[in-house]
């Protein structure tokens, strides 16, 4: 796989137009395309206007293939990149990233578009210029057959000089996920983000399989569980401080609450949850009983005597946590248990948050439904047969 914003090239192959002109003078096309290249390819189908070739629909390549949006536009067939993936730009936003075919969601501020409106700037360039040769080829008054070599546009990548007409590449992104609701593959700027196919957000999954794991992996190796609980309250701070700044952007709010989210921490963890269950209705303590919720508390004002007092009791800890077991300048310590149990309830709040947040903004049902229904009839089709032997 390609590292950091490295060029993809196009996956190749070659695009024939035959042209037939009948006895009458009606013209009919048939578009055939070949690659020999052993690389993936995906194909999708873009309905366009012939006179500027801007984007208006998409048609599913094969048989029943959905009429144009308009009449008299255009089909235009789009390959994947070298990987058989696919870029996209936000007509929002303007951000980048790859996907599979079809996004429904910008990874980056959420909005939902028609496919054929996330489109990437090279691609525009190759619709365009796909119905400009296409156009010319359907005026003719004869039989015509046009090539188009794709092939001269995979061997042009990160070459110099001028690039063949109809150049389209791609550019890998820094971080690739595959949603944990669709299993759709996503290629992203940044760490977190949505998937753009169902709107799953990812930062859970990242939480709990890179963050809380690491932490975990280093308390069964005889890490000081102090180190640990400063770092899993961190953690949880930048976790959660990503859904505070999505919902800053997505639900409509006076500016000193915005400013809140997004300007601010999120260590005391009281503090937090009322933020969250009052402002929101998302409730980060659902199904804790209130001695898991003191001890959280309790560990989240402690973040801060083991980042910056080396362990030593404060005045401001004193203040803040109601924690009359130790004595200002005491020198406090963990045990591997405390960092377990934290780690354990961190999980259980970064849950609640996703949950409650999706509860706001649901994904899209329709990619997770496909899912769920492929994966039925490949159970079907891998159980054994039920009938009796004969």
């Amino acid at each position: 796989m390609a590292g950091e914003f490295e060029e993809i090239g196009h996956s190749g192959g070659t695009i024939t137009f035959d042209v037939r002109v009948d006895d009458q003078g009606r013209t009919s096309v048939q578009t055939t395309m070949s690659s020999m290249r052993p690389v993936p390819v995906a194909l999708i189908g873009i309905w366009a206007l012939p006179a500027n070739g801007i984007p208006v629909g998409i048609y599913d390549l094969g048989f029943g293939s959905r009429p144009p949006p308009l009449p008299g536009c255009l089909p235009v067939v789009i390959a994947s990149d070298n990987e058989g993936k696919f870029g996209h730009l936000c007509p929002a936003c303007g951000g980048y990233w790859r996907s599979g075919p079809w996004p429904n969601v910008c990874p980056y501020c959420a909005v939902m578009a028609p496919t054929h409106d996330f489109l990437s700037g090279a691609q525009k360039r190759y619709v365009q210029r796909y119905c400009e040769v296409l156009s010319e080829a359907l005026r003719s008054d004869h039989d015509v057959q046009v090539k188009i070599d794709m092939d001269e546009v995979a061997d042009a990548v990160g070459k110099e000089g001028e690039k063949p007409a109809f150049y389209v590449s791609e550019e890998s992104q820094q971080h690739k996920f595959v949603c944990s609701a669709c299993e759709q593959f996503n290629d992203i700027l940044g760490r977190f983000g949505y998937c753009s196919t169902c709107g799953t957000r990812n930062d859970l999954v990242e939480f709990e399989e890179q963050a809380v794991s690491g932490i975990r992996s280093r308390l069964k190796a005889s890490a000081q569980p102090e180190d640990c609980v400063r770092d899993g309250v961190a953690a949880f701070d930048s976790f959660i401080a990503q859904y505070a700044k999505q919902l800053a952007m997505l639900v409509p709010m006076i500016e000193r609450r915005r400013a809140r989210l997004l300007n601010q921490r999120f260590h005391d963890l009281n503090e937090t949850q009322r933020i969250f269950a009052e402002w929101f209705g998302i409730d980060l303590f659902n199904g804790m009983p209130e001695s898991e919720r003191s001890f959280a508390a309790r560990m989240f004002h402690r973040r801060h005597v083991y980042e910056h007092n080396g362990g030593e009791i404060d005045e401001r800890y004193l203040k803040d946590s109601g924690d009359s077991s130790v004595r200002l300048k005491q020198r406090i310590h963990e045990t591997q248990k405390d960092g377990h149990d934290l780690l354990n309830l961190l999980v259980k709040m970064a849950r609640n948050a996703h949950r409650g947040f999706h509860e706001v903004f649901p994904p899209l049902p329709e990619p997770t439904e496909a899912l769920a229904g492929r994966k039925a009839r490949e159970r079907t089709a891998a159980a054994p047969s039920e009938r009796p032997v004969r």
